[in-house]
């Protein structure tokens, strides 16, 4: 059978990946949860082959703030009693991660802090983005994202749907889109519309261009080409025309002096 020691700590997100920092309550400030949970009993025990339960309760304060409250249920195993000293444990622990967010007067507010493609030119594609959202609200958002993509004279081309990640107060995190367009020629809109609250909509516009340029100049050479090769055809066939016209004049001037020496 297996021992799991169970606890429950707060936890904040400080890096742009989302990583859960587990935290005391001091810590957590305004964030804290961990005292709203109750435990069924702070050791879990799995028999060999079969799975096991326990209860939370989670009961929440009437005086809580409004915004997100973020606590975790961690397990973490005991090593038995009975061991051998010369086996060694590593210390590992799981959890059910809870991110509540309370009603009340929330500050919703998120910025587009970078949107960009991977450069500004591309011969072909397809065209690859990247776009970092900031969250300066009171709670954690998951905003609902899209780029999309217009030519040079406004037509829409595609909409391209961005994952849902959440994002935790004052944090931001970096999200990556594909447009598989291969073919292109001009300059391109991209606008990223990324909806994080109630009505609220943070939005922002970048360009890039698509230019065959190898293409196009192979095209020009051989433009090029075909058209100096006209002209060297149509001068060929001019002085072959004029040496032809100058062969009959000979040939009647000839032809003249024939018949007046037989007149």
């Amino acid at each position: 059978e297996l021992n799991l020691k169970v606890h429950v700590k707060n936890f904040i997100v400080q890096d742009d990946l989302g990583t859960p920092i587990l935290v005391d309550d001091k810590t957590a400030g305004k964030y804290m949860a961990s005292t709203w949970f109750t435990l069924e009993n702070d050791i879990l025990t799995i028999p060999a082959k079969t799975t096991s339960q326990m209860a939370v309760v989670i009961t929440i304060p009437q005086d809580t703030l409004p915004g997100g409250h973020y606590a975790g249920v961690f397990f973490e195993p005991i090593p038995s009693k009975n061991s051998k000293a010369t086996i060694s444990y590593t210390s590992a622990q799981v959890g059910s991660l809870f991110s509540i967010t309370i009603p009340g007067d929330i500050k919703y507010d998120a910025l587009i802090k970078e949107f960009k493609a991977d450069k500004d030119l591309f011969e072909f594609g397809p065209v690859e983005f990247s776009a970092t959202i900031e969250n300066q609200s009171d709670t954690h958002i998951s905003p609902v994202s899209s780029i999309t993509i217009h030519d040079m004279v406004g037509r829409k081309l595609e909409e391209i749907k961005l994952d849902n990640l959440n994002i935790f107060p004052f944090t931001a995190r970096t999200i990556k889109a594909k447009w598989d367009n291969v073919w292109g020629l001009g300059r391109y809109s991209a606008t990223l519309n990324a909806s994080y609250g109630p009505g609220l909509v943070a939005t922002r516009t970048m360009y890039f261009w698509i230019m065959p340029y190898r293409l196009i100049a192979a095209v020009l050479i051989a433009f090029m080409v075909l058209v100096a090769l006209f002209i060297s055809i149509r001068r060929h066939m001019i002085h072959r025309t004029d040496d032809r016209d100058a062969q009959i004049d000979e040939l009647k001037r000839k032809i003249v002096e024939m018949e007046n020496k037989h007149l």
